[in-house]
């Protein structure tokens, strides 16, 4: 006879939100049986091994032995390490989950090796800039800036400011012998203040005598090739130079049209104007700072002689000025412009001088990782083709499963762990390819068109936290796909999977 006593309520175990999304081990390892091939072919597992051996002997030729660094031994360091990938999961995965994570794998792949280049182009493009330019550009409103050496020491008050000096920029004519003439931007600056806050030494190519120009050469009068009374040095690029055909040591001339013209309109009618001034110089010291815009038209002269050839007195365009932080150049130039009380004091940093060129190719990197990310979202659909395949295989086992006791929750558990297993597996991998391409690239040096790419060498710069969030975000997108197939396990009927066995 049944009693009517109520039976005792069985008290659950409290469970965390983190514990029952975290798989348990027998779900763990139901997925690694579904996931992992027990028995992998022995002719496959040999050609892993020979392709392997294959792999690592052309990648050490490449990366430690000088003079095998051609395009065609790039190529194979690449394919090469590509094919012993797939070779090595079709021994432990089935075709499909092998499928899977090679989508995954080079959506990261491409992805790290665009994030790296855009990166290498902006901080090879910005190495070139600062170097040649200052942090911070203190200049002021109108040609009066005559008081230049005592608004320096005030600049210098600021504990951010480390070094400056005043520079001239003016647009001129340079004339060599023989009717070889251009049109260049001239740049006065002080050869002792400006080594401190311009990192031009880097870039000067070594004399045919072994040594190294010096800013210092700029007020050093010295005799021409030829002969001659002694002349101010003079630097200029390597594009311009070959422009000119010179050579270190050569004479020019620089011409100052702009103050003839000036003096024309100022003229009373009927009056002569005076002609444009011009000097003549010597070819000091030739720089390469593999930035085309700065090679073909920038000339670097002494302060004195570029206020001689202007003509205005001792005035300057501005101050030059380097900051301890690169990064909060422009803060600083706002700060300073303060401390000044500012008006008719403006600042520009190096970034807004060429605010144009790294808007540009910061909007190029956004619009490449967007189109990447869209790949990798393509390859999240053979996560979810993988699975639900996998479902469909493993309906009788699943069915099993359920009637044995096992919970919707730990189905869709397993399977989810499946998923994120092909995932991790496919963001690992391609992590690893991306940084060898882009070590690829680095080693072989591939050259560029100046002309259009303004720089000589395709740059890469691998950036950990770019890493970081190529491969979070790739695993969030690889857990997102595997909701569908592993619902569509966790809402399987026993009796469905059952019914014709």
């Amino acid at each position: 006879m049944a009693s009517d006593t109520p039976h005792p309520q069985v008290a659950k175990q409290p469970s965390s939100w983190f514990s029952s999304l975290w798989p348990r081990r027998h779900e763990l390892l139901i997925a690694g049986r579904y996931l992992f091939r027990r028995a992998p072919s022995r002719s496959m597992l040999l050609f892993s091994l020979l392709m392997l051996a294959v792999t690592v002997g052309i990648e050490s030729l490449y990366f430690l032995i000088p003079g095998w660094q051609s395009p065609q031994m790039a190529v194979a360091a690449l394919i090469l390490p590509l094919l012993t990938v797939v070779s090595g999961l079709l021994n432990i995965l089935s075709v499909f989950s092998t499928v899977a994570v090679l989508g995954v794998l080079l959506g990261v792949a491409a992805l790290t090796v665009v994030m790296a280049v855009t990166s290498g182009f902006q901080a090879e493009i910005r190495s070139r800039v600062v170097g040649l330019n200052a942090h911070v550009l203190l200049l002021k409103y109108g040609i009066d800036f005559h008081e230049y050496e005592d608004t320096l020491k005030k600049c210098l008050t600021h504990p951010s400011v480390v070094a400056g000096s005043p520079f001239v920029y003016n647009e001129m004519l340079l004339a060599k012998e023989g009717a070889l003439t251009s049109g260049v931007l001239v740049k006065g600056i002080d050869p002792e203040r400006s080594n401190a806050v311009l990192d031009l030494s880097r870039w000067l190519i070594t004399l045919p005598t072994g040594d190294k120009p010096r800013l210092q050469s700029l007020q050093v009068d010295a005799v021409p090739q030829g002969g001659g009374p002694p002349l101010p040095g003079l630097f200029l690029g390597q594009e311009l130079a070959r422009k000119l055909k010179i050579t270190v040591g050569d004479k020019l001339r620089l011409i100052s049209p702009q103050t003839g013209l000036d003096a024309l309109t100022s003229t009373e009618p009927g009056q002569a104007a005076p002609p444009p001034r011009a000097r003549e110089f010597r070819l000091a010291g030739i720089f390469a700072s593999g930035f085309d815009e700065y090679d073909r038209r920038l000339v670097l002269i002494g302060l004195s002689p570029a206020q001689q050839l202007i003509g205005q007195g001792d005035v300057v365009t501005g101050l030059e000025l380097k900051t301890r932080n690169v990064e909060y150049a422009k803060k600083i130039g706002g700060d300073v412009v303060s401390l000044l009380g500012g008006a008719p004091y403006r600042s520009l940093d190096w970034e807004e001088l060429n605010h144009n060129l790294f808007t540009a190719l910061a909007m190029q990197k956004a619009v490449l990782s967007l189109v990447l990310f869209l790949i990798i979202l393509v390859a999240a659909f053979n996560i979810v083709a993988s699975l639900t395949m996998m479902v469909i295989d493993k309906t009788r086992e699943v069915a099993i499963l359920k009637a044995m006791g096992m919970s919707s929750a730990s189905v869709s558990s397993l399977f989810r762990v499946a998923g994120m297993a092909i995932g991790l597996l496919g963001v690992s991998l391609g992590l690893g390819i991306g940084v060898l391409t882009c070590k690829l690239i680095e080693r072989l040096g591939y050259l560029l068109d100046a002309h259009v790419y303004m720089i000589e060498r395709l740059p890469t710069q691998i950036a950990p936290s770019e890493l970081l969030i190529t491969g979070s975000v790739t695993v969030l997108i690889s857990l997102l796909a595997t909701l569908y197939p592993s619902l569509r396990a966790a809402r399987l009927h026993p009796v469905d999977g059952l019914r014709y066995e």
